[in-house]
């Protein structure tokens, strides 16, 4: 059995604890290259550790706060239960 691709949701939607994969951020190029060098790359896994102001991911071993209103223009594939 195949699994349909997930769509891409933003990060504000996603669960607290999930796992996810980074689709795209939809922001101006400054932005994206800022987070870039906090190690949101492409396709980078990353996991949801707080919602609100700010949001907290954790993108391998370091945490980022992030604006609610650029998380909201950020968007993620949420990955399996298990998956890192």
């Amino acid at each position: 059995m195949t699994l349909a691709p997930a769509t891409p949701i933003s990060l504000c939607d996603l669960a607290v604890g999930a796992v996810a994969r980074l689709h795209e951020a939809r922001l101006d190029p400054e932005s994206c290259h800022q987070l870039r060098s906090l190690g949101l790359t492409e396709s980078c896994h990353l996991r949801l550790c707080k919602t609100g102001e700010p949001c907290i991911v954790q993108v391998r071993s370091t945490r980022i706060g992030i604006a609610g209103a650029v998380a909201r223009h950020i968007f993620v594939v949420p990955l399996p239960v298990g998956a890192s």
